[in-house]
């Protein structure tokens, strides 16, 4: 009975380890510059909420640091008072990335993004 026991829990294991390969991952609420995951996989989204006066420049690096190569090009997000959310989605074409991703934001006021990838 224990060894039942046992093969059904290791089965279980297995099965919830294996559960997070393609699923989408969530990094949310980094206010500076930030490793957000290691290894490769594929970005899906980025979701930045300025402070609705400052710009925030925004740099996506395929590295665990502001340095190599960029995943998309560097781009500046403009705000308002009543536009201080930007989304962008890379679906159904997910960026991908094989060292990691690196999220460096520049702002002279204060910012908070979350970043949506999948580990491959």
């Amino acid at each position: 009975m224990k060894k039942i026991f046992f093969i059904v829990a290791m089965a279980i294991m297995l099965m919830a380890s294996n559960s997070f390969a393609g699923a989408d991952l969530k990094v949310i609420g980094k206010t500076t510059d930030a490793l957000i995951v290691t290894g490769n996989g594929y970005l899906k989204s980025l979701i930045v909420n300025t402070d609705g006066t400052n710009s925030v420049t925004v740099s996506i690096y395929d590295n665990t640091a502001a340095s190599g190569s960029k995943v998309i090009s560097t781009f500046v997000i403009t705000t308002s008072s009543v536009n201080r959310l930007f989304t962008i989605e890379f679906l159904p074409n997910e960026i991908p990335f094989t060292k990691g991703l690196y999220v460096d934001v520049t702002t002279s006021g204060t910012v908070t993004y979350d970043v949506t990838f999948e580990k491959d």
